[in-house]
């Protein structure tokens, strides 16, 4: 699953990665931080390359 780290991203500005994504699935909060829809992601990994941040992280799975 990818996930924001909210300590590195910077959250003032629209986030660049909502265009990034090919399935839409991110939006943006009130707080202006990425969120990923976990019903769309499929997990391409394409806004883990693409964050001038390098704030979204892929996450191990509970099983690893």
């Amino acid at each position: 699953m990818i996930q924001v780290d909210k300590n590195i991203c910077p959250h003032n500005h629209v986030c660049p990665l909502i265009k990034t994504c090919p399935v839409s699935a991110i939006t943006q909060d009130a707080d202006g931080y990425p969120v990923i829809d976990s019903t769309l992601c499929v997990e391409c990994e394409v806004c883990v390359s693409k964050c001038p941040k390098k704030a979204m992280k892929q996450s191990d799975s509970p099983d690893n």
